[in-house]
């Protein structure tokens, strides 16, 4: 019985290990395919930039356009907010 349970753990190890091996070879071939067509990250792909906030970017427009109630309601709830979060 402690037999089958070595082979079923060595067989999860194999398993999980042909996983990582597929994974990194994979990641490996992508960097190199990248490095071969001069890949440039897209300016709208930012890493940097938070991805959840209320924040306007600067570089998509210098001041909002607010247009009707709605868009004065929401631009004073935003305001607000930002004064709360600052102190």
């Amino acid at each position: 019985m402690a037999g089958v349970i070595v082979l079923i753990v060595l067989l999860g190890i194999a398993f999980a290990a042909g996983y990582f091996t597929r994974d990194y070879i994979s990641s490996k071939r992508r960097a190199e395919a990248r490095r071969w067509r001069e890949y440039s990250e897209p300016d709208w792909l930012s890493a940097n930039a938070p991805a959840n906030t209320n924040e306007i970017a600067s570089a998509i427009t210098a001041t909002p356009v607010v247009t009707g109630e709605l868009g004065q309601m929401l631009t004073r709830w935003e305001s607000r907010a930002r004064a709360r979060r600052a102190g």
